[in-house]
């Protein structure tokens, strides 16, 4: 509906300009109101030239939305010959249309050039020569014009038409009437100039003389020439609409007879079939017998006029039903507050009838204390229409005929109503939205004490590789040492990612990818450095953010310092390993110091009694053997058992030599490919010796059972003040995240918990097929627990 209204709003207007200006302001500003109510890309007009018995046209007034010098150049001195049978449509009256995609030969190349996709062209007709041509084109799109709208625009062009002689006839009016009355005196040449000053049709009838005199515009407005029609008399009521025909006779009877004014508006049908609407007057000269001796009237064309208070009409009639069938209370008011129309859903909420209404001004629906500033907000309205809410941040309220109150919205919009400016008003029942602010209110004002007070941090953050924070509660000040708003923006002062431990950053990234690619949570630990340096242990819980369509949007979840916890299970991983190794010691000593001895003791006596046991039966000298057999099996895994407990090598050669001793026993056993390394000048603290030198025995335990490795390569590397072990196969490897690797398996919770007891870190990198990469970190020289 905006459409039409635009479309009509450009008509009038530009149909003003011409009636308003002069010629040149008139055509250009009615130029600029059709391409910006029309929806075109140009409005143009062309000034035709005959030379050589060839019409030429050329580009004269152009309003269009782009600018391009090159296009006004380019449509100067047209052959309008070449373009098929433009000429004969526009001489003949008619409009000539076309679209880029259906256009042909020199027409088709015109528009390529010129890039238009659509053009529609109306002539421009000044004494019955082809003065020119109004056009519009669209470079956009190939859009088709409507019967009305084209009747429309072919009015406008006559309008322009009209304006042109309209100057011509002002400029020469004076030298005209001056040549013409010297040459011609009598009354009929003045009559002729004034049927030839008007685009209005003139006609002069006699009727005892069964005479009747057509002017040039009556043939013209209707498409025909003066041969076309002979009977002018009882033959044009045959051009009368037959809806109109009876009542067009009747009321010129009435009017001849009883002398009643005569004012009739009808439809001709035109040379072309199409009926035109024309509004006709007259006045008659009488005798004394009260005949009408002579008639003399006028057919104004009103169609363009016409057309637009139907489609007006037509369209105040759908507006009606679109506010009466509103779903929300909205209201129709006129400058006098007083509500014209109004949906029935405003009926029902307010409680009034329709027959209520009629007789109600809007403020009527409000609290009587604030009607009197409402009317003045509706008078400035008024003053300056546009669309806005009214009581921006005000509560306003609304009384319903019971009296009740409620709170509301009031979008107030112009519009154009039975010929005025009147208000829509839409009135929205805001109350339970109300109620709903203050429930969202108070569960922010919870949710947000609750976040500021938590020991933790609340964090929204976006799933990329610098965990970008959308939103971080001020927790992370104490545990980052970085105030939230540092951490925003892009790019922001620091991201959390870089205070992840590099040694851990990878680890915790694939850990949430694989839980978000599950739509799982997820529970992470790992180490960051805060703003002073200091290392600290983290967990963190959190869970994906999914859109509809099942996309990761971002990461929600907390981060808890659990450094003291870390630390207090490292203290107590300390007092376990260290007297675990104690009681080791022991009860390797007991063995090596009581069982050994005696076992071996045992071995010597009896070797000392084989001379006697020759002399005994077979069957005894078997039982002997047997025993001495078991006997030798028993010291050997006696002394075993005394090398698992504790590693005698580590004392007597060092980590370096022990190591070695173990993977080349390794090697032999199992018939892989060992490399080793080690840079190590001086020898760690006996702790340490001994949580590397296990970490390695069960590395080599998980590699004999379930790796399948060829190769191997170890790496015992000592910095200023850190110890870091390497430990690399070329084995199946595994998928560590679809098991916990410190909870199940392998035995890698025993070496966690051993290198942690240490201050140390141990991390696994492995993946199917590819093989297993353990690495330790410890410092170099134990810490304090304490």
């Amino acid at each position: 509906m905006k459409a039409i209204d635009d479309f009509l709003l450009g008509i009038a207007e530009a149909t003003n300009a011409l009636i308003s200006r002069s010629l040149e302001d008139g055509i250009h500003l009615a130029l600029e109101t059709l391409c910006k109510n029309l929806s075109v890309t140009s409005a143009m007009v062309y000034v035709n030239r005959i030379e050589n018995g060839k019409i030429y046209g050329s580009l004269k007034y152009l309003s269009s939305r782009e600018n391009n010098p090159e296009r006004f150049e380019h449509n100067q001195n047209l052959d309008l010959s070449r373009f098929g049978d433009l000429i004969e449509v526009l001489s003949g009256g008619e409009s000539f249309q076309v679209v880029y995609s259906q256009s042909e030969g020199s027409l088709h190349d015109h528009m390529k050039i010129d890039g238009t996709k659509s053009v529609t062209l109306f002539p421009i007709q000044v004494q019955g020569e082809l003065w020119g041509i109004l056009g519009l084109s669209d470079m956009e799109k190939e859009r088709p014009w409507s019967v009305s709208e084209n009747s429309l625009l072919m009015s406008l062009a006559n309008s322009i038409g009209a304006a042109i002689e309209r100057e011509q006839l002002e400029n020469n009016l004076e030298e005209l009437v001056e040549a013409r009355t010297e040459e011609l005196k009598d009354n009929k040449l003045r009559f002729q100039l004034a049927i030839e000053g008007t685009q209005n049709g003139i006609w002069d009838w006699e009727p005892l003389e069964h005479k009747i005199f057509w002017s040039d515009n009556m043939y013209k407005n209707l498409g025909y020439q003066r041969e076309d029609l002979t009977d002018l008399i009882e033959g044009f009521y045959d051009l009368v609409h037959p809806d109109d025909k009876e009542e067009a006779r009747r009321r010129m009877d009435n009017y001849l007879e009883h002398q009643v004014p005569y004012k009739m508006e009808f439809r001709l049908r035109r040379k072309n079939g199409s009926y035109h609407w024309f509004k006709s007057t007259c006045k008659a000269v009488w005798n004394k017998e009260g005949q009408a001796i002579r008639v003399v009237g006028c057919h104004e064309d009103i169609h363009a006029r016409k057309v637009y208070n139907e489609l007006l009409a037509q369209q105040e009639e759908r507006f009606k039903m679109v506010i009466l069938n509103d779903p929300n209370p909205l209201f129709l008011v006129n400058q006098s507050g007083r509500i014209v129309l109004q949906s029935v859903k405003a009926e029902e909420v307010f409680g009034y009838s329709a027959e209520e209404f009629k007789s109600m001004k809007v403020t009527a629906l409000l609290p009587q204390d604030k009607r009197e500033d409402h009317f003045k907000e509706l008078s400035f309205f008024f003053q300056n229409p546009h669309v806005y809410k009214m009581g921006q941040g005000i509560e306003i309220k609304a009384r319903k005929k019971n009296g009740a109150m409620f709170s509301v919205e009031v979008q107030l919009s112009p519009v154009s109503f039975n010929g005025e400016t009147q208000v829509m008003a839409i009135v929205n029942d805001v109350s339970e939205k109300r109620r709903a602010e203050a429930r969202l209110e108070e569960s922010y004002r919870q949710i947000n004490n609750l976040i500021n007070n938590m020991p933790g941090i609340v964090y929204h953050c976006r799933n990329d590789k610098r965990w970008t924070m959308d939103f971080i509660s001020p927790a992370c000040e104490e545990i980052t040492g970085y105030k939230p708003e540092e951490f925003y923006g892009v790019p922001s002062d620091i991201n959390y990612a870089d205070l992840i431990m590099p040694e851990d950053r990878d680890e915790v990234w694939e850990h949430v990818q694989e839980s978000i690619s599950r739509k799982t949570a997820f529970r992470t630990t790992y180490r960051i450095r805060d703003r002073a340096g200091k290392r600290k242990w983290i967990w963190e819980q959190g869970v994906g953010v999914f859109d509809k369509e099942g996309d990761v949007i971002g990461l929600e979840g907390c981060i808890f310092d659990i450094t003291p916890i870390i630390r207090n299970q490292e203290r107590i991983n300390h007092a376990i390993y260290v007297t675990e190794n104690k009681e080791r010691r022991r009860i390797a000593a007991d063995l090596h110091d009581g069982v050994q001895q005696v076992l071996g003791v045992s071995s010597i006596n009896l070797k000392s009694l084989e001379k006697e046991v020759s002399q005994m039966s077979s069957d005894a000298q078997g039982r002997y053997l047997k025993s001495l057999e078991f006997l030798d099996k028993g010291i050997k895994e006696s002394r075993n058992i005394a090398h698992r407990l504790m590693p005698g090598e580590i004392d007597q050669m060092g980590l370096c030599k022990a190591i070695e001793n173990l993977l080349v026993e390794f090697e032999n056993s199992m018939g892989v490919e060992i490399k080793y390394y080690y840079n190590l000048t001086e020898r760690p603290a006996p702790e340490i010796e001994l949580g590397l030198y296990r970490v390695v025995q069960e590395s080599l335990n998980n590699i004999r059972k379930y790796a399948k490795a060829q190769k191997i390569s170890v790496q015992l590397m000592a910095s200023d003040d850190e110890i870091q072990m390497l430990i690399e196969d070329d084995g199946v490897g595994f998928d560590k995240n679809k098991i916990d690797l410190y909870k199940q398996g392998f035995g890698l919770t025993g070496m966690k918990s051993r290198i942690a007891g240490l201050s140390g870190q141990l991390s696994i990198d492995t993946r199917p097929g590819r093989g297993t990469c353990i690495v330790v970190w410890l410092p170099k020289r134990k810490k304090s627990h304490e």
